[in-house]
């Protein structure tokens, strides 16, 4: 049985809020008879909060779906400031000090992983596991969710000569030369990686889990029209324009209600700036078995990003695929391949970020599409997450491409 250790600080399971990606990835290699451990913090993005455990606990183990699950302590933080660069230092440390350890006993006994596969964004955790796996002699797989440090810059507003970023720019380079494989989930981060070093790239977008986000029907006409926005309340997420948008339907007087579930730093600013709208309502974000049934009561999903140069190629926003999956049309304002998928299949209406009025008028459009017309954008919706996006399809691949690097 072929052993992966899999590491990615923000891993969540679905009872937790959050993205998925690794328990889904750990469960379908676990059914391809793979050994998975997974590493990541206690301490919960969305909620900024630790689930288990309190210091001096350091470590908690589960084991869900038969994924050896390892949580381990970190320093907390609320803001992105300093405290979040140490946040992520101790994720590093606390890996060092227990994976490293692991791995040389483990080449002695027989019990070290075949495979090391680190998920960014966060570079430096993935950076200490390219070593760990050096000094072990382990092959050492890089998945690329974001690209850094090339985020910093285009959404952060970071110096591309400052020693942060250059010190970042310099562990990618590392990354990509010396992984066996960089997996990316944005289909037009590909080219960018072999650009800058990567010698074997694959592919693998996120995507639904078929069963979970299986297609259920539209709802029944009503008033008003609901739009269901689920995931981060950020910066970069552009929440802001949603909301004038909103302003503008009911100036116009359209029956619509926004649902904002989720969480974030600028969340109570969002509440803010929506004070006398009564159409729209900001609820608690949700674990991921509850999303289902949540998408399942709105007439539309909504995915709203900032206009940054890098999301026009570089992400791959798992919110959106799951709409497809469970068949429900699109709204969406992400400049790019996002919005160009979009209109070329016919999925739902798009609109350029940071508009407005654009929004507003995508909207009302959608809202007055005809019913047949909107079903027959949810069924070309499910066929593209069928053929294109499914988890099951994903791991198939990641099962195919992670046994042909051990065989070498």
């Amino acid at each position: 049985m072929p052993r992966l250790w899999l590491i990615n600080q923000f891993a969540n399971t679905p009872a937790l809020p959050g993205h998925t990606r690794q328990y889904e990835v750990a469960e379908g290699l676990v059914a391809y008879g793979w050994d998975v451990e997974v590493f990541a913090s206690d301490f919960n993005l969305t909620q900024r909060r630790y689930r288990r455990l309190r210091f001096p606990r350091l470590w908690a183990r589960e084991q869900p779906a038969g994924i050896r699950w390892t949580w381990l302590w970190v320093s907390p933080y609320q803001r992105n400031d300093w405290r979040r660069q140490l946040n992520m230092l101790s994720f590093c440390l606390h890996l060092a000090v227990r994976l490293l350890p692991a791995a040389l006993i483990g080449r002695c006994t027989g019990r070290a992983p075949d495979l090391i596969l680190a998920s960014s964004p966060q570079l430096p955790a993935a950076f200490t596991c390219l070593w760990i796996a050096r000094l072990c002699r382990i092959p050492f797989v890089l998945e690329v969710r974001d690209l850094w440090p090339q985020v910093l810059i285009d959404q952060g507003g970071k110096d591309p000569g400052s020693p942060m970023v250059r010190l970042l720019a310099w562990m990618e380079a590392q990354l990509y030369r010396r992984a066996q494989l960089v997996v990316v989930l944005a289909q037009g981060a590909e080219p960018v990686v072999r650009a800058r070093g990567a010698r074997q790239t694959a592919w693998l977008p996120n995507g639904p889990d078929l069963q979970l986000f299986a297609p259920r029907p539209l709802p029944e006409p009503r008033s008003p029209f609901v739009v269901l926005y689920a995931g981060a309340h950020g910066t970069a997420n552009a929440l802001e324009n949603v909301i004038a948008a909103a302003r503008l339907l009911a100036q116009r007087r359209v029956a619509v209600r926004f649902r904002f579930v989720g969480d974030g730093p600028e969340k109570q600013a969002l509440i803010l700036q929506a004070t006398g709208l009564s159409s729209v309502s900001f609820e608690q974000p949700l674990p991921k078995a509850e999303v289902p049934a949540l998408m399942a009561d709105a007439d539309a999903i909504l995915l709203s990003l900032r206009d940054i140069p890098l999301f026009r190629y570089g992400v791959s926003p798992n919110k959106l695929y799951d709409a497809y999956a469970l068949g429900r049309p699109v709204i969406t304002t992400v400049a790019g391949a996002i919005n160009a998928e979009v209109e070329r299949h016919r999925l739902g209406v798009t609109a350029e970020p940071g508009d407005p009025q654009g929004l507003a008028d995508a909207i009302q459009r959608l809202i007055a599409t005809p019913r047949p017309q909107r079903q027959a954008m949810v069924e070309r919706a499910v066929e593209l997450a069928r053929t294109t996006y499914s988890r099951q399809r994903i791991n198939a691949d990641y099962d195919t491409r992670l046994r042909a690097l051990i065989q070498r």
